[in-house]
């Protein structure tokens, strides 16, 4: 089965059951296939990624089968990570649900579908986050680039170089964060996108090097490491 939001448990909480396996489509590249006349072949442009569609054929038993499938639809609707018994190692991000009509199969009984979009990749779940006070190295697990979310503590005008990618700060009020993952920079819930310049940081799958400058107190990483 499945657990919503890490506290939502399908059977227990909610007295789902699958009908079916779980249909899940892979991480897909999206690719741009470009004709150039005279060449043999084409050239090909990566646009990024496919949304992975998980499907879920769901049975309900329950005295009241109508409300617990408003309950059950209602806890779909909002959840925002799934994960599975089977794999408990990771995670998906749930960006929107899809769920069809209930049909009653009896009076203790009915059947529907949960359709759900996510994002491309599996995210590897109970990682804490990496704190950096001085340069150093950091392994990312996964087999895919991360991108992590940077919280800077320090002041003034301060920068710090994650794998490739400079990022220059001017930090007025203790800490900025560096949100690779929505690519904004931001105090809080705040946009502070203009004392940034750089890129939005990203770690290669293996080792990265990270480099700090002297003004820094420290760098708290949320990597979100995460799998094809």
């Amino acid at each position: 089965m499945f657990t919503l939001d890490g506290t939502i448990h399908a059977r227990r909480d909610l007295g789902l059951h699958l009908a079916a396996p779980v249909k899940m489509s892979p991480a897909v590249r999206v690719v741009e296939q470009i004709v150039v006349p005279g060449r043999e072949g084409t050239l090909t442009r990566e646009q990024g990624w496919n949304d992975r569609v998980i499907t879920l054929d769901l049975i309900i038993r329950s005295g009241d089968v109508m409300g617990a499938w408003r309950k059950a639809i209602t806890a779909l609707s909002n959840a925002k990570r799934i994960a599975f018994r089977h794999d408990p190692t990771v995670f998906y991000q749930i960006k929107n649900a899809t769920l069809s009509e209930l049909t009653r199969l009896s009076p203790l009984m009915g059947q529907f579908q949960a359709t759900l979009t996510c994002d491309p990749f599996a995210y590897l779940a109970g990682v804490a986050p990496v704190t950096l006070t001085k340069t150093g190295t950091i392994i990312n697990p996964g087999n895919v680039y991360s991108r992590p979310v940077v919280t800077v503590y320090g002041s003034g005008s301060v920068f710090f170089v994650m794998g490739t990618t400079r990022v220059d700060l001017t930090i007025h009020a203790d800490s900025l964060t560096v949100d690779s993952s929505l690519m904004e920079c931001r105090k809080g819930l705040v946009a502070q996108n203009q004392y940034m310049r750089g890129g939005f940081p990203y770690l290669s799958p293996g080792l990265n090097k990270v480099v700090i400058d002297a003004g820094i107190e420290r760098l708290v990483i949320e990597p979100g490491w995460r799998n094809q």
